[in-house]
């Protein structure tokens, strides 16, 4: 079984709250007619200490792809939007997380 190792990184709160709130949101837009909503986090899934890629999700409805992953310019996009957004330098800069749900 190949194991993607992603036990020691720190998890911040503040980095899985959009890892929290896609799926939440999804949810919640299915039955007010968005069935193709489809959404996206911010950095790596850390739902499974070691995560098995040869096998199923273990967390399929709350594990949800990167925007980075989909090669999405999360920089340009929340810029886009409106938002300014920073490049992080160092350790005391406070680091900004984003969701994007895609609806049609």
């Amino acid at each position: 079984m190949a194991k993607k190792k992603t036990a020691g990184r720190k998890k911040s709160k503040s980095r899985s709250k959009p890892r929290e709130m896609v799926p939440r949101l999804e949810r919640d837009l299915f039955p007010t007619g968005y069935d193709k909503a489809f959404g996206m986090a911010s950095g790596p899934c850390r739902l499974c200490p070691d995560c098995d890629v040869e096998d199923a999700c273990r967390y399929p409805d709350q594990a949800r792809p990167s925007m980075e992953a989909c090669g999405l310019d999360v920089y340009a996009t929340v810029r886009a939007a409106g938002w300014e957004l920073e490049v992080v330098r160092s350790e005391e800069d406070t680091p900004h997380f984003f969701g994007l749900i895609l609806v049609d």
